[in-house]
């Protein structure tokens, strides 16, 4: 292993190193040199690596100067060589103060000193730890390898653990999940700072990410090359001390992983959601169905339907995914559906409150041929959930405004009302339960409702008229209006979004 310090370097005549502060930093080991220009070096060197620039990545503000050199302590860089060709901003007094405190070397180095001379000296210099690091590579490979041959999610991230020398999680920083499966999770307080930091910018991960925890280092993250916003969270409350070649190779190693698992989610769910359709529309019997919920883990249970927003179907499998609950899932409609074992339900409310802002929950039921019913009924409880704003409706207490309480009594609400129109519709192929629909949701707008039925608005005065003559009621009439309107939320409730 080499021994070359900073201080070896400034010995070096031919160099042309000065050291104009942090003298008492002089022992500190010198492992790689690194030429950056980025405003934020400290996040792309590691320990016991020595930053070269010309001057382009130091501020020109007093306090940023000095924020600059305690960044660099803390990440254990061993000094900053700054090329002496006039394109840095005067060295304040301060920088040079906070340097001599920290006994973090700054040296200058003269301008006909190519920087390739340091770096290839000190490449020589560390040729037996490059020789190391080669080696650790090797190892990290074969780690990958075994863990793929044995076609399971966590001993990669297990085993990299042991490996590497830290507890390692992976976390989806949108939806605040754990992504690969192991014993231990990062606590709830380190992924609410994580996330909090990161204020949403999910776009452009931070290189190096220090997350403290009531002042205290709580873990260092680290972003992956993923589809998915991931961070590779080392878990310690003293700084991640990895060498940059290592730990580069370690994030492409476990990005591939999160890909290769996202990737057998996304297959497992498109196959779950055929499963879930075929039972939905009574094409699958109980003994065909058997075999293929007893691989997702849902056979032989009493089940409850979840009903959410179709445009949520993503989260609800993201989030239920991590958390390795068994589900099927499908979009019927506009609204999306899991159906879930009953003894989960809690855990998945839990789960999904943060992520999903209203869900319907329907009865438990222990019969496949129920499970039809069971959508309906989450479907009623969603439209429950979104007419009051709540963000959980169960079945069987939900009482969303003045609608009836179950499948068959919307149906008879929605034929009292609007009986004769459906009537007419059937036996003439006209669309005025669609145009009364329309006319309403757009707030009885005749230019929008026009619009969207793409009708001429005479052809619209027509059909409103007609409307009237068959039901006798008025569009005018606010009573009448609001019979109209719960009349066609049952009609929706009852036919599970036929219309």
């Amino acid at each position: 292993m080499s021994e070359l310090t900073v201080g070896d370097l400034v010995a070096m005549r031919q160099l042309g190193c000065q050291t104009i502060a942090g003298a008492g930093g002089l022992d500190r080991k010198v492992m790689w040199a690194h030429s950056c220009e980025l405003e934020d070096p400290w996040n792309w060197l590691a320990t016991d690596e020595l930053l070269m620039t010309t001057g382009i990545c130091v501020p020109a503000e007093e306090g940023d100067q000095v924020e600059l050199v305690r960044q660099l302590a803390r990440a254990g860089i061993a000094g900053i060589a700054v090329g002496d060709d006039m394109k840095a901003p005067p060295l304040t007094a301060a920088m040079l103060a906070e340097a001599d405190a920290l006994d973090f070397p700054v040296l200058t180095v003269s301008h006909s000193t190519p920087f390739s001379a340091m770096g290839r000296t000190v490449a020589v210099a560390s040729q037996s730890e490059q020789i190391s690091r080669i080696a650790r590579l090797s190892r990290l490979y074969e780690v990958a390898r075994s863990a793929t041959m044995t076609e399971s999610e966590s001993p990669l991230l297990e085993r990299l653990s042991i490996e590497l020398g830290y507890e390692l999680h992976v976390v989806d920083v949108e939806y605040r999940t754990e992504v690969l499966a192991r014993n231990g999770r990062v606590d709830e307080p380190t992924i609410r700072e994580l996330c909090h930091r990161l204020d949403g910018r999910l776009d452009r991960l931070p290189a190096r990410l220090a997350v403290e925890v009531d002042g205290t280092l709580a873990a260092t993250a680290f972003p992956l090359p993923t589809h998915r916003p991931c961070m590779l969270v080392a878990v310690g409350t003293s700084d991640v001390d990895l060498d940059a070649f290592g730990l580069l190779h370690a994030q492409s190693l476990i990005g591939i992983e999160v890909e290769r698992v996202t990737r057998h989610r996304e297959r497992d769910d498109a196959l779950g959601a055929a499963l879930f359709e075929q039972i939905i529309d009574g094409t699958l019997g109980s003994d065909a169905a058997q075999p293929r919920l007893e691989q997702v883990d849902l056979a032989d249970r009493a089940w409850m339907v979840v009903g959410f927003d179709s445009p949520d179907l993503r989260a609800a499998r993201i989030v239920l995914g991590d958390n390795e609950t068994p589900k099927l899932s499908c979009v019927v409609g506009e609204e999306g559906y899991l159906l879930l074992a009953a003894d989960h339900i809690e855990a998945v409310v839990d789960l999904l409150g943060p992520h999903i802002p209203h869900l319907g929950l329907s009865a438990g039921t222990s019969t496949l041929q129920r499970v039809p019913d069971s959508v309906r009924q989450a479907r009623w409880a969603l439209q429950a959930a979104r007419a009051d704003g709540s963000a959980v409706a169960e079945y069987s207490t939900a009482a969303p405004l003045f609608l009836p309480r179950t499948l068959s009594e919307a149906h008879f609400a929605a034929r009292a009302i609007l009986g004769e129109l459906m009537d007419h519709d059937e036996k003439n192929q006209t669309q005025l339960v669609e145009t009364l629909d329309t006319f309403l949701t757009v707030d009885r707008s005749w230019a929008a409702a026009a619009d969207k039925l793409m009708i001429h608005r005479q052809t619209l005065a027509y059909r409103l008229k007609k409307i009237e003559s068959l039901s006798g009621r008025s569009t005018k009439s606010s009573a009448d209006i609001a019979s109209f309107w719960m009349a066609l939320t049952a009609l929706r409730i009852s036919r599970g979004g036929s219309d």
